[in-house]
């Protein structure tokens, strides 16, 4: 209450102390006297030269941020009532790069009010400040901090030139009764939260630095001298700013090497993420967890899936794998629009992307929880590879797709903890990665689902074999025949033991042996073994079935090996027509079939029927496997030699 006297002073409040209101907000009660003339419009207080709160820039070293900077200037030059929202991954340097651009340009704006933005009352205790700064007459004229804030929200509206941050804003709905009425200066906004603020500003979405400029922010906070490790050290980070602050000021403060700060970071992450060792209160731990806790708050089964997909690999992650969390997808849409909206992940109508440092802290989370959620991954992925990945073509694409994700996964899990799923896993990708022709990774499968298999179900079950029969293969396609022999020979032993004679796997043994045969040069073992196997597929499985196609084409391309073509070239016709029937003219085994025959005719002399079937093979194979694919590359080389043979004819 505000009465004259007199005497032509001011009387404002009869109390001392301060009372809370409930809502937050505090009022100021004083007993003071003020001159009549103390208390003026705000219209008619002209705010002193250079008035700013700001705090000191976050980071002595700001690097890698031109374009950032430039496109944020742009949209605050766009006149009187320009808004710029920076949203993005916490850490991500929100808060420093609103900080350097207005410690940029202190000499262009007047004021610029550095206002907390995590809660409503924040923000009104903050607009109080300015008015006291702007006016101290109408401070203690003031009698809660919200008539301040209404004072100084008079006093910008009728003042040009002025700049508001509002740091780390949670909600949109706390921002716009403030921005709403405020045409007349600038505002910027830093937040996590990605969604909600096209009605009040224009959002500028902040990412991580490129891999050159991450090493060099390392190299420039650390105070260190180049080193190669510095890049993995970079990538490690995901080229996060705080993140990379952090790690830079932990190796200058325990003078480690970049290698041996990577192996700590590696094995023990959720600690060094946590590591503040020059004191700073902002590490990616704790920014993170406020993000995790808002979004648990908010959608509990959003954490769940956070969880359950840090053991997969952090880009290009299906979408669809997530609906198999939960029976509701409408909940599972509004729980990855929650992760979004904190900046969590990055979300696309097929797929979202979860930052890897992200993905190393949930990781590190509660044990019961972090088991949990790996065994979900697990379980969740081993059924969504689709089966059969040597002939399934239709399933090629979506192996692509999941196969950076396996690498993620079984990568995480130490071998000796391999369960029946992630045997199944590596299985599967060691047979898909050996039809792809990428036989290092395939080896390392094969021999890891080996172990597994041979520890969880002992030496003689059937997928026991299954396994090492898949690894004798990779050995045999890399050409290490000296390591694959031993597991031929045993593998049809056994499965002519156990299985009997004419078991499909003890049939693919077989085919597998005698394929090993023709490679070795004993041709005559080799025929005789595929001559075997074909009659027993005709004879259990029938003419056409694909596994009796596969056998009859073994066994023509043996006698072709052998140096008959006359019994060659007969059946390789017969297996393309059959290939074409039955499985279509653009199926990868029809195409092999296709390139049989076209080689055998090449071995009888009759080039001018080789070169066609092999043009249509190079051609369907580029369209299908691709240009740079060792199958499209032999059928490169394969035209090239019958051509120049054509040519010396």
């Amino acid at each position: 209450m505000i009465e004259a006297s007199g005497t032509g002073a001011v009387a404002v409040g009869v109390n001392r102390g301060l009372v809370s209101t409930g809502a937050g907000a505090v009022i100021h009660h004083r007993a003071v006297h003020l001159p009549g003339e103390a208390v003026r419009p705000p219209a008619d207080i002209q705010a002193p030269p250079g008035l700013t709160n700001l705090p000191a820039p976050g980071s002595a070293v700001f690097v890698g941020r031109e374009e950032d900077m430039a496109r944020l200037g742009a949209t605050l030059d766009d006149g009187p009532g320009a808004s710029a929202v920076l949203h993005g991954l916490g850490g991500v340097g929100k808060t420093t790069l609103a900080l350097q651009y207005a410690h940029l340009h202190r000499d262009r704006y007047n004021p610029i009010w550095w206002i907390p933005a995590e809660t409503p009352d924040g923000i009104v205790l903050s607009l109080a400040a300015l008015a006291a700064r702007l006016d101290p007459y109408a401070d203690l004229a003031a009698a809660a901090s919200t008539d301040g804030a209404a004072w100084a929200t008079a006093w910008l509206q009728s003042h040009h030139g002025w700049l508001l941050i509002f740091d780390n804003a949670e909600s949109p709905a706390d921002l716009a009764p403030v921005i709403g009425p405020l045409g007349t200066g600038r505002h910027l906004v830093t937040t996590r939260r990605a969604g909600g603020w096209h009605h009040l500003a224009r959002p500028q979405r902040l990412h991580t630095l490129d891999p050159d400029t991450a090493i060099d922010l390392l190299m420039a906070a650390s105070g260190s001298g180049g080193d190669e490790t510095w890049a993995d050290v970079a990538a490690e980070l995901g080229h996060l700013p705080l993140a990379l602050e952090q790690a830079a000021a932990y190796i200058q403060h325990t003078a480690l090497t970049p290698a041996a700060y990577l192996e700590r970071l590696r094995r023990h992450p959720a600690r060094m993420f946590a590591a503040a060792p020059d004191g700073r209160q902002r590490t990616v731990a704790r920014v993170w967890q406020l993000s995790l806790s808002a979004v648990a708050a908010r959608q509990p089964l959003a954490l769940d899936i956070l969880r359950t997909f840090a053991w997969l690999g952090p880009d290009a992650l299906p979408r669809d794998l997530a609906y198999a969390l939960a029976d509701d997808p409408i909940a599972v849409d509004e729980a990855l629009a929650a992760l979004a909206a904190y900046s969590l992940i990055t979300l696309t109508p097929d797929t979202f992307a979860i930052h890897r440092l992200v993905q190393g802290v949930v990781r590190e989370g509660p044990a019961g929880a972090t088991a949990h959620a790996r065994r979900q991954a697990i379980v969740l992925l081993g059924a969504a590879l689709p089966g059969d990945p040597l002939f399934n073509v239709a399933g090629w694409p979506r192996w692509r797709a999941l196969l950076p994700h396996v690498e993620a996964l079984v990568g995480l899990i130490d071998p000796a903890e391999d369960g029946e799923w992630t045997e199944g896993i590596l299985l599967a990708a060691a047979t898909f990665l050996l039809q792809e022709g990428r036989l290092e990774r395939a080896t390392e499968f094969a021999e890891r689902s080996v172990a597994a298999s041979e520890r969880l179900r002992g030496p003689d079950h059937p997928r026991t074999l299954a396994a090492r029969g898949v690894l004798a293969s990779v050995y045999r396609a890399g050409g290490d025949l000296t390591a694959a022999t031993p597991l031929h020979v045993r593998n049809l032993a056994d499965a002519e033991r156990l299985l009997g004679p004419d078991h499909p796997d003890t049939l693919a043994a077989r085919g597998n042996l005698a394929y090993l045969h023709g490679l070795t040069g004993d041709l005559a073992r080799a025929t005789a073994l595929h001559e075997r196997n074909l009659a027993a597929y005709e004879r259990t499985l029938g003419p056409d079935h694909p596994h009796t196609l596969a056998a009859r084409g073994n066994l023509a391309s043996a006698y072709r090996a052998a140096g008959d073509p006359a019994a060659a070239v007969p059946l390789h016709e017969r297996n393309l027509t059959e290939y074409e029937r039955v499985l279509g003219p653009g199926h990868p085994e029809t195409i092999t079939a296709r390139s049989n025959l076209a080689c055998t005719y090449q071995t009888a002399g009759d080039v001018s029927r080789a070169i066609p079937l092999h043009e249509d093979v190079l051609t369907a194979r580029t369209r299908l496997l691709g240009p740079a694919h060792p199958h499209t590359a032999l059928a490169r080389d394969l035209l090239a030699t019958a051509r120049e043979a054509a040519r010396r004819a």
